[in-house]
């Protein structure tokens, strides 16, 4: 980028006036806190306590089964947008990288649904952070009142706030300590089930691939689910600034991380059947770890699961804060969004407006699902949602890396094989989702949905037909020295 205006610096240290008066910091983030964000975002610790449970009740004793198939289509996803990722560097995260590949033909979907899925994320991870939080108080005698809920979604976002506020790389380092310490102490009572149970650490159930116990519809329908669990890990491509070596970084980022929590997930899936010999008894409780944990004779380890979780939602809930910011940031400079949003603090180089509207956003959504539902619930909607538009994003995206592939004459093996999984993958996905088609309240996220892709394709066509000057702007402000000449 070339020089921007200086600006005005307000008494808070914040520089505003023309939009892009100051700019993010670059090449400040080494490879491992690039890696920490996307981890982070992933927060394998919240997906080790609930998601591991939910697959387990539909696919049954094969439900490490379902983790590996599901990896392997996510990794389709991941690599198609590492694939651009090692040619382009974007604030604007999938949607910067998609416009400088296809232009806003690919840009402008992907733009929808992605900010659309990352501002409902933040929300939902909030409240998941405060349900386990209350989990933790309860447990320590503090009470169960209705006050405790809102509370904890209010100091929770008060705190990913100021956080995101702060340098990146700080963010960073909170993100990848606190999912360390958290996955540690899962995989320490993981070990404790495994070499504690009676029958040894081989499960015939878990390799009877049998007519009366393997049912592909029942692996392949929770694969859906699986899905939405691995969602986040594009948020290291929202770091093109401020990553060092950028396109190294993120693209390792991006796949490293897809890789390290398939292998774990389905090692912990295996491992939670493992410990249960009444998988009804699994699909029905809320806190398998909990319940693992009192039946090895480490029941004090619940406590330490229950404070770790909630923390493990709370750095995805940064992380996705931080990755959302700044492509609102993005969309600003382009003169997509509110010249405000671009503004940058003076010492701390972060997008302050775009996090204090996030901020809002978090709050009203959070303390919402706690009133107008069950708080599970509220989760578990607001989640869904985010898994549909995610997809929908991330097969925009590779298949927006074939096309400039074939434009380029650079077509490879690898995007190749990236596209052909992501195909796949999503009509898996989407297909075992919608048929049969779910019951309330799922029903109207399936349908909030459908309108979100047919409102973008028409609010597309509108601009198009138009031939507005918002459409060509996609992504204008994004373009660094690290990309492609030509492009």
């Amino acid at each position: 980028m070339g020089d921007q205006a200086e600006g005005v610096l307000t008494g808070d240290g914040v520089k505003t006036g023309t939009a892009g008066a100051a700019e993010l910091k670059r090449g400040v983030l080494p490879l491992w806190a690039v890696f920490g964000v996307a981890i982070g975002v992933l927060a394998p610790a919240s997906t080790l306590a609930l998601a591991i449970g939910v697959v387990a009740a539909t696919a049954g004793a094969l439900s490490w089964l379902t983790w590996a198939l599901t990896s392997v289509v996510v990794l389709g996803f991941a690599g198609g947008i590492a694939w651009l990722a090692m040619r382009f560097t974007s604030t604007g995260g999938l949607y910067g990288l998609t416009s400088h590949a296809v232009g806003s033909a690919g840009a402008f979907p992907v733009l929808s649904f992605q900010l659309i899925s990352h501002v409902v994320a933040g929300p939902a991870c909030v409240l998941g952070g405060a349900i386990y939080a209350k989990a933790f108080l309860v447990r320590i005698g503090v009470g169960d009142g209705m006050w405790i809920l809102p509370l904890c979604c209010a100091l929770i976002t008060a705190l990913i706030t100021f956080m995101s506020y702060r340098e990146v790389k700080v963010s960073a380092k909170a993100l990848l300590a606190v999912e360390l310490v958290t996955v540690g102490v899962i995989v320490v009572l993981l070990a404790v089930v495994l070499f504690s149970a009676p029958g040894g650490v081989v499960d015939d159930r878990q390799f009877d691939f049998s007519g009366n116990h393997f049912a592909l519809s029942a692996v392949l329908a929770a694969a859906g689910f699986a899905v939405f669990s691995m969602a986040g890990f594009e948020h290291a491509a929202t770091l093109g600034r401020e990553a060092r070596n950028p396109r190294r970084a993120i693209a390792t980022a991006v796949v490293g991380s897809v890789v390290f929590v398939g292998v774990l997930y389905v090692v912990a899936s295996y491992i939670v059947v493992l410990g249960f010999s009444d998988l009804s008894v699994l699909a029905s409780t809320t806190a398998p770890l909990d319940a693992l944990a009192e039946a090895n004779g480490v029941g004090w380890l619940g406590y330490v699961v229950d404070l770790g979780v909630s923390v493990s939602f709370i750095a995805s809930s940064l992380g996705i804060m931080a990755g959302t910011s700044r492509t609102l940031y993005t969309l600003s400079r382009d003169g997509l969004a509110p010249r405000a949003l671009s503004t940058i603090h003076a010492t701390q180089r972060t997008p302050i407006v775009a996090v204090a509207v996030l901020g809002v956003v978090y709050l009203l959504v959070s303390i919402a699902g706690t009133l107008l539902a069950e708080p599970t619930t509220s989760y578990g909607v607001l989640g869904t949602l985010v898994g549909y538009l995610l997809v929908a994003a991330y097969g925009v995206t590779t298949m927006s890396a074939l096309i400039y592939a074939v434009m380029k004459r650079t077509l490879g093996a690898g995007i190749v094989v990236f596209a052909t999984l992501t195909v796949l993958g999503m009509a898996i996905m989407y297909y075992y989702s919608f048929n049969p088609f779910p019951r309330e309240p799922y029903a109207a996220v399936a349908w909030i949905f459908f309108l979100t892709v047919a409102a973008t394709l028409a609010a597309y066509l509108v601009l198009r037909v138009r031939r507005s000057p918002a459409l060509d702007r996609i992504g204008l402000n994004d373009r660094t020295s690290h990309d492609e000449e030509g492009v």
